[in-house]
């Protein structure tokens, strides 16, 4: 019996662009499995995720992205919903993915600053088991330091990826 060929979902974008709201909406339309770092945290360190999060967050991350190859290799699809902010990161998980002979979709969701920020103060209000609080008083320099550090997919590179 041959097995279908799996789907890499990449979702790219900044906190507050909507990425666990599309990821969910993939999920549900597709039955692909997510991969969301932060659920995982929560749900490992519990109380103690707010401390210990950032910390092991690229282990989490590796780990996920292990499982997830096993996961492609099946025939099952995959959401990365880290936000991969990094084009390298992006071009070695595509890579990584076509090598196993998946298809990779990206997801790029943007958002102006200020938009940003209404979004991660409403989700603050309404904080559920899996997210994590981003304190009001240092939000605008967090934001700051993400929009610098982070790099937007160019046409060039999206044209390298499944349609």
């Amino acid at each position: 019996m041959k097995k279908q060929k799996s789907t890499l979902h990449l979702i790219c974008g900044l906190p507050g662009t909507g990425k666990t709201t599309l990821s969910k909406k993939i999920e549900k339309e597709t039955g692909a499995v997510r991969m969301c770092p932060d659920e995982w945290i929560k749900e490992i360190w519990a109380n103690d995720a707010e401390t210990t999060g950032n910390t092991y967050r690229d282990k989490i991350e590796q780990l996920q992205w292990k499982l997830g190859k096993e996961i492609l290799k099946s025939g099952t699809d995959i959401i990365i919903e880290w936000g991969t902010w990094g084009k390298d990161e992006r071009d070695r998980l595509r890579n990584e993915a076509k090598t196993l002979g998946s298809h990779v979709k990206p997801y790029y969701l943007h958002a102006e600053k200020e938009v940003l920020k209404a979004h991660i103060l409403e989700r603050n209000k309404n904080l559920g088991k899996y997210e994590f609080l981003m304190p009001e008083n240092t939000l605008d320099e967090e934001l700051d330091k993400a929009i610098a550090t982070f790099e937007v997919p160019t046409e060039e590179e999206l044209e390298e990826y499944d349609k």
